[in-house]
């Protein structure tokens, strides 16, 4: 029996290519206008010489046999020549279409044409493709991997409440109460790794909104004081004119509430959180730091990695899940910049953030006027 491969196979060998067509077309399109032209050659020797030599019809034919099957061989290499990039495009697509995350990229072949701008469209498609499979992949292997543990608490006490808690008013409390606690410790993870996945998705190119950091800085600024009165809060801001970056206001203010949050999760005896502002020709810097516990040297290459926390059971008690600092640098690079982490164990931590600032483009109606 054949398959669906071999049909598929056999029906792309009958078929007519593309390049075939052309060149066929440009080859009968020069025999008809050579026969067009000796008819009217023969035509007006014939008025001014009479009849012409047979001969010289034997040498009109052979130039015209001759000069079709030229055109011909020229126009398969012309066309093969031309058509390369759809070939390549061909391949790329039966490799994705084998397997998703395939490396194969169709070439570019250095021309300036629709053809070229083509496949680097398709290029950019495929990459941005296996980044939402990736991502999709990372998402499913997290969940199942974090939600084990909670879900598994859950079911023992629905167990032990099944078989006997029913009766026991003390372990039906206990019980319930431990449950909600994964409940909620379930649902902060799940919208975390929903964050975490938006993140990691950001087309820089299509954001349009542009938001001042400085007013973002001092909000931040403002509430965390107000939400942590037994704080010690300081701002140094050297800012001497508005710093905009191209960013979604939501975002910038989410990594700031992610950093401050984890300088105060980690702040045990010296209360205190210093927050900085300042800006450089293309740049705006944004520092937040604590004096808490810091950080070893392995524990801090490993702070922006997924689900990492330096210590878990402490981590885990204070509600922490590892996806914050991950979450605040999949934005950060997102947009352009970067996050830096300074620290040491004993002595605290900075982190500070560097994004691109927005530069308007003037044109020279503006500036004449």
């Amino acid at each position: 029996m054949m398959t669906n491969k071999n049909i598929k196979t056999e029906k792309a060998s009958r078929r007519f290519s593309l390049r075939w067509q052309l060149a066929l077309g440009m080859a009968l399109g020069f025999f008809a206008i050579f026969i067009i032209f000796a008819l009217l050659v023969t035509e007006r020797l014939q008025k001014y010489y009479g009849r012409l030599p047979d001969e010289l019809y034997h040498w009109l034919e052979l130039i015209v046999i001759a000069g079709s099957v030229t055109i011909f061989v020229f126009a398969i290499v012309l066309a093969r020549y031309i058509l390369r990039p759809v070939k390549s495009i061909q391949t790329t697509i039966k490799a994705l279409e084998d397997d998703p995350m395939t490396d194969i990229r169709a070439s570019e072949i250095g021309a300036n044409d629709e053809l070229s701008d083509l496949v680097r469209v398709l290029n950019r498609m495929i990459d941005r493709l296996q980044s939402l499979i990736s991502a999709q992949q990372q998402f499913v292997s997290d969940v199942s991997h974090e939600l084990r543990t909670p879900v598994t608490i859950v079911k023992g006490h629905m167990d032990l409440l099944n078989r006997w808690g029913k009766d026991e008013p003390e372990v039906l409390d206990d019980s319930i109460k431990s449950s909600l606690a994964e409940m909620q410790r379930m649902e902060t993870l799940i919208n975390e790794m929903l964050n975490l996945t938006r993140a990691e998705q950001i087309p820089i190119e299509n954001v349009k909104e542009i938001s001042e950091v400085g007013g973002l800085v001092h909000r931040v600024f403002d509430n965390f004081k107000m939400i942590y009165p037994d704080f010690v809060f300081t701002l140094d801001d050297d800012l001497t004119r508005e710093a905009r970056v191209r960013a979604r206001q939501d975002h910038v203010e989410q990594i700031l509430i992610i950093l401050a949050d984890n300088a105060v999760k980690y702040s045990l005896d010296r209360k205190e959180i210093h927050f900085a502002l300042s800006q450089t020709a293309n740049q705006v810097e944004i520092g937040i730091q604590d004096f808490g516990e810091g950080l070893s040297t392995d524990d801090a290459e490993h702070v922006f990695d997924r689900f990492y926390r330096v210590d878990k059971a402490r981590s885990r008690a204070k509600g922490g899940n590892g996806l914050g600092l991950s979450i605040a640098q999949r934005l950060v690079e997102g947009y352009g910049g970067e996050i830096n982490l300074e620290t040491a164990l004993g002595s605290g931590s900075v982190f500070t953030i560097r994004l691109p600032l927005y530069k308007e483009v003037i044109d020279d109606e503006e500036l004449s006027s």
